[in-house]
């Protein structure tokens, strides 16, 4: 039992990734949901907008970024 590791230890699941830059601003993945767009992980700025797309005045992707 001695090599068993347990699946909740922190320790094992990895490093944190670090946010993402959008516009030289750190931005953090949030989910968005608009009927008629559908569902998707938005980004986010760290004091709660979006960032939206000029072109479509829709969110950007989190992980288009």
């Amino acid at each position: 039992m001695s090599g068993k590791v347990s699946k909740n230890n922190p320790e094992s699941r990895g490093k944190v990734t670090a946010l993402r830059q959008y516009n030289g601003k750190p931005v953090k993945p949030v989910l968005f949901i608009k009927s008629g767009v559908g569902r998707y992980i938005a980004a986010s700025f760290e004091d709660g907008t979006l960032a939206v797309n000029k072109d479509t005045g829709l969110p950007i992707a989190y992980k288009s970024i």
